[in-house]
């Protein structure tokens, strides 16, 4: 068999490299024919690794490559969504040097912590023209948007404790076993005078818990799995219950040490700032629907490579 020439075998080498970086698109992904490069992608996905970095998450540990194809999949989520909403501004010909659009602008530098809105800017490897079209779609989408007096009062009654007031709360402690049986044997061990802390600290399967004698500390409503918080908030004071609660981690023994009743705040004092929630709430709830429609309604191409899971 003939031997390939150095030349040759090079030269074969330098093909297979050019046919493989023919194969990569130069595009990162297309929405509705706007073609986003991937120089501007790179860029991004930089910026999100470097600000992610910085949080504290582990790069380069056993989960980076789960969290890795997070950061992606972010990154082309935010391209897709600049796109429609820049794309959007322009079909609609809104107005992007609106006094209400730039109060906005104005409004959203104040609320970042400390930093100069320029460096954010580059931080997050964004432009200002990116911002203000954000602001121009929330102005327009949303300005016919108007809250009733029973809108208001629900959404007082559902965020009460942002307002100084305090939501009901319970404080417990639990041992955690994996049997009915032992939970029962627990309950009987507790009822003859038993210590609760000692027990847990014995034989509790909560790592998170036990070593505090299955201290919870106070928790209010959704925080706990449902059964859970269902029979800590129904269960009287330090009272040994008849039976244990099963949940998906386990048996649950609880004891209650103490229950805080709500407390809301006077609606009328602060009625003009829950009428500005409540508004800004519903503006937003309108500008996610408008967006959820773009989206379904978008055409979009993901180069082969970087098309995430489940994509088209």
């Amino acid at each position: 068999m003939k031997k390939l020439s150095m030349a040759t075998l090079v030269l074969f080498a330098v093909l297979v490299m050019l046919s493989g970086c023919a194969s990569k698109e130069d595009f990162a992904v297309k929405v509705n024919g706007q073609s986003i490069s991937r120089t501007v992608y790179e860029n991004k996905l930089k910026a999100a690794k470097n600000y992610y970095a910085k949080q504290g998450i582990n790069l380069d540990g056993e989960q980076s490559e789960l969290i890795m194809a997070g950061i992606k999949a972010e990154v082309l989520d935010n391209l897709v969504t600049a796109a429609l909403i820049e794309q959007a501004v322009k079909e609609n010909n809104w107005d992007t040097t609106d006094q209400a659009v730039t109060e906005m602008v104005e409004e959203y530098k104040k609320q970042l912590p400390e930093q100069d809105y320029d460096a954010w800017l580059k931080e997050q490897d964004m432009s200002h023209e990116e911002v203000v079209n954000y602001c121009t779609f929330f102005v327009n989408v949303s300005k016919d948007v108007t809250v009733s007096e029973q809108e208001i009062q629900d959404f007082f009654d559902a965020n009460y404790p942002y307002y100084g007031g305090q939501a009901e709360q319970v404080k417990a402690r639990h041992i955690l076993v994996s049997s009915e049986q032992e939970a029962s044997d627990i309950i009987k061990e507790l009822k003859a005078g038993a210590d609760f802390a000692e027990l847990a600290k014995e034989k509790s399967l909560d790592q998170g818990s036990k070593e505090n004698g299955g201290d919870l500390g106070y928790f209010t409503k959704g925080q706990m799995v449902p059964e859970f918080e269902e029979a800590a908030f129904s269960q009287p004071k330090n009272q040994i219950p008849d039976k244990a609660v099963k949940t998906y981690y386990g048996y649950h023994v609880i004891l209650v040490e103490d229950h805080k009743e709500a407390v809301k705040p006077d609606f009328g004092e602060v009625k003009a700032q829950v009428q500005k929630d409540a508004l800004n709430y519903a503006k937003l709830q309108k500008v996610q629907a408008y967006f959820s429609d773009l989206l379904k309604k978008a055409e979009i191409d993901y180069a082969k490579d970087l098309a995430p899971e489940g994509a088209a």
